[in-house]
């Protein structure tokens, strides 16, 4: 019986684990491709730019010169130069890695002023 309540008890925390899926905004974004969640991100400082041509129409510029696509950034922070901390992850799929691409997909789950 003890046996069973250990398995019983890793099967609920295996469930209750984060997903990789992304939300359907975000599906929106990348229509044509499968992306799930790669890493977590919290808190990082970026700028906000607007992109002039792309799809999202806005980018986030980390301090290492890194820019990241949003497409779900919230409404309040599309101003170009604006200095904010953002939380999401990092977004894949298959031929994410052989693409040649010069903003990482990211998925935004928290923004606020810095």
């Amino acid at each position: 019986m003890r046996y069973y309540s250990g398995l019983i008890c890793m099967a609920i925390g295996l469930l209750s684990c984060d997903k990789p899926e992304v939300s359907s905004v975000v599906s929106t974004c990348y229509p044509s491709v499968n992306a799930t969640r790669s890493q977590r991100i919290t808190d990082a400082a970026v700028t906000v730019r607007a992109s002039g041509g792309l799809a999202t129409g806005y980018l986030l510029m980390a301090s290492n010169d890194v820019a990241w696509s949003a497409c779900n950034l919230p409404d309040e922070f599309k101003r170009d130069s604006l200095a904010i901390y953002v939380s999401g992850y990092s977004l894949t799929w298959p031929a994410l890695e052989s693409m040649n691409i010069n903003l990482l997909p990211f998925e935004v789950t928290g923004a606020r002023l810095r």
